[in-house]
């Protein structure tokens, strides 16, 4: 990396992400202006791109020239979905808030059924599936530790009434057994889970120590040496 060898885009990219980086780590003494100014303009960036990519995407390619230069049928289907979504902006006001409940009640039972249908066709029926064939991919023992761990993290997410202890069935007892099997398999996922985030955080750390070291010795120190 050499300044002189740089176009003007590239070093000043380069001096906008240093610049950044060290706002952020501003936060190590406290909130600053510097760090809330580089949320302010994080988030101001993400607004605008979101923003863009819906205009560019959504509403000009299906909204805007399907009523301009669509058919008959294209232009009546555009309508009909145009006027739920205007129906959202009355939820803005909490005097016509009422009328847009239709549409929120749209949206909520679209959500819904694509939750429910993701997680019986991409969920449940492959873990059934993985877990009918487990034995012949993991051998004899591993199958059998991820088959009681699939059934006790099943069970433990089975609520129900419980009685007393003095009250347990002999299957009650297994079952609240598996629960606790259940409830452990689950903590060493979650365990993994964090692990993985902590990881994934220290190495984005490293690579901004490495930057910042690179961008001064190879930037910064030979023009001040100069």
């Amino acid at each position: 990396m050499n300044a002189a060898e740089m176009s003007i885009a590239d070093l000043s990219g380069l001096l906008l992400s240093f610049s950044f980086t060290i706002f952020v780590f501003s936060y190590i003494f406290g909130d600053n202006l510097l760090f809330r100014l580089a949320t302010h303009i994080f988030i101001g960036v993400a607004a605008g791109y979101a923003s863009i990519v819906t205009l560019y995407n959504v509403i000009l390619p299906q909204l805007i020239l399907p009523l301009l230069s669509g058919g008959r049928d294209e232009m009546f289907l555009t309508i009909s979905l145009l006027i739920p979504s205007l129906l959202l902006l009355t939820k803005i006001s909490p005097r016509t808030s009422r009328l847009g409940n239709p549409a929120i009640a749209i949206l909520v039972g679209i959500g819904a059924a694509v939750a429910i249908g993701g997680a019986i066709f991409g969920t449940l029926f492959p873990q059934t599936s993985a877990a009918i064939n487990v034995f012949e991919k993991n051998g004899f023992i591993n199958g059998t530790i991820l088959v009681i761990g699939t059934l006790a993290t099943l069970l433990f997410f089975q609520f129900s009434t419980r009685g007393k202890e003095s009250s347990l069935t002999g299957m009650t007892q297994v079952a609240n057994a598996l629960r606790w099997i259940g409830k452990a398999f689950i903590a060493v996922t979650f365990g993994a889970l964090f692990a993985g985030v902590y990881i994934a955080a220290i190495t984005a750390l490293i690579e901004r120590f490495i930057f910042l070291w690179t961008f001064v010795k190879e930037l910064v120190l030979p023009a001040l040496l100069r």
